[in-house]
Formats: C-alpha cells, sequence, structure tokens
C-alpha cells in the first residue's frame, strides 16, 4: 500500500496537520495533538509553532474524497481495486 501524507480535511483544528499525521501513522490525533503541544512547550514555544507553520504549507491538502485506508472504501470500490491489482 502506498501510503502519502496529507493535511485533513475531516480531522482538522487548526488546518489539519495532526489529522494528516494520524492518517498517515494510525495513532489517535489527541496523542499526536499533545505530544506536539509538549514538544512545543518544553522547546520553548517558538520552535513548535514554526514547525506547524512550515508544515502547514509544505504538506498538501487531502485531495477531495481521498481514503486513506481499504476499510474507509465501499465493498464495490475495494473489489474494483482487487481485481485491478490481480491482473
Amino acid at each position: 500500500m502506498n501510503k502519502k501524507l496529507y493535511r485533513s480535511r475531516t480531522k482538522r483544528t487548526l488546518s489539519g496537520v495532526c489529522g494528516g499525521l494520524e492518517d498517515y501513522f494510525d495513532i489517535d490525533v489527541t496523542i499526536i495533538r499533545l505530544v506536539w503541544v509538549l514538544i512545543s512547550i518544553m522547546s520553548g514555544i517558538f520552535p513548535g509553532v514554526v514547525a506547524y507553520v512550515i508544515a502547514v504549507f509544505i504538506i498538501p491538502e487531502e485531495p477531495v474524497g481521498y481514503h486513506n485506508s481499504d476499510m474507509n472504501r465501499s465493498n464495490a470500490d475495494y473489489k474494483i481495486n482487487n481485481e485491478d491489482e490481480n491482473k
């Protein structure tokens, strides 16, 4: 499976960076947000904020209709994709 990192359209508080990381790493978005806040506080706030702003500009937004896992797809889409892979 070819995973891609995108900013989430659905799991966003500010711009979807943490939601995208949650989709990519399969970790709860709350844990990612807590870790980001803790690292930001421990580094003096500024580096964490700068890293977030850079991530907003570097990580592309999730395409409309994009689903990162096979569980989000309907059975028909899953069957079509599997048939294509078997050819």
